[in-house]
């Protein structure tokens, strides 16, 4: 995700407020990991306190939207658990417009179709009215994939192998690393449970099963941290073992972390 998406979402969550020019200064810096409010108002007209001020209101306006604490180093953890928890798809989405008026759809297949007034003499004998469907089938037939991946809201790059999605190359090393070894995994696929919120949706890495024992394992980068709440939920429900693994390790040798997990699922 870039910077620039991550301000459309912001946006978007504010209400559609934009940021001005010192709150994207603000948010720009941070994203990209320059944290001292006083370098920060060096490349402004304002002096750091300001800048400190200024960050404070849209730090707090953040947490707010997103429902947790959000600060000026944990930006892209944050984002990265958002898109997890709503599966945002804004830019496999185009809205067509197109005008029926005085067209014969007789036998058309009008699925997601958005049949308005200026519509009303549109022809619709014997037209199939499709039942609506969260993902439709032309975007799962593009995508040619069957796991339950997330589609990224902004333009991340996703991965495919064998016809599974993955977020990063890292993903890919450590799924053709249990693919060696003959593991039952499940990559990037969403789990319904039970949390203190209600009923949500849940996506490891990795779900793992090995000598009868279930366990997850995550890559972890430098710029996302630990979901420790998420991880304690996965712990009620009986899979304890939830390992984190460097992610240039996991690019570096797959194999070794792969086998590292597995002796310690079958340990635990």
């Amino acid at each position: 995700m870039t910077v620039d998406e991550a301000i459309a979402i912001a946006e978007t969550l504010l209400d559609g407020e934009g940021l001005n020019d010192v709150q994207e200064l603000i948010f720009r810096q941070c994203w990209e990991g320059r944290h001292s409010y006083e370098e920060i108002s060096q490349l402004s007209q304002y002096n750091d306190e300001y800048i400190k001020a200024l960050a404070a209101k849209l730090w707090k306006q953040l947490s707010e939207a997103f429902d947790e604490k959000v600060k000026k180093n944990n930006l892209r953890s944050v984002f990265k658990r958002y898109l997890r928890r709503n599966q945002v798809t804004l830019h496999r989405t185009q809205v067509i417009g197109v005008n029926l008026s005085g067209a014969n759809l007789t036998g058309a297949r009008l699925s997601f179709a958005n049949l308005s007034e200026s519509d009303s003499s549109a022809d619709l004998h014997g037209a199939i009215l499709s039942d609506y469907h969260t993902v439709s089938d032309e975007i799962i037939k593009a995508e040619d994939a069957h796991n339950q991946g997330i589609l990224s809201s902004i333009k991340e790059r996703i991965y495919q192998w064998n016809d599974l999605r993955f977020h990063c190359e890292e993903q890919v090393k450590i799924a053709e690393a249990l693919d060696r070894t003959n593991t039952l995994f499940f990559p990037n696929s969403k789990a319904r449970l039970t949390t203190p919120a209600g009923r949500q949706n849940q996506e490891p890495d990795f779900l793992i099963f090995h000598q009868g024992k279930w366990g997850i394992l995550e890559i972890w980068h430098p710029d996302t941290e630990k979901d420790e709440t998420r991880d304690r939920i996965f712990a009620s429900h009986g899979i304890f073992t939830i390992h984190y693994c460097d992610a240039q390790r996991c690019r570096e040798e797959p194999d070794r972390i792969v086998q590292e997990f597995l002796d310690i699922l079958s340990q635990g």
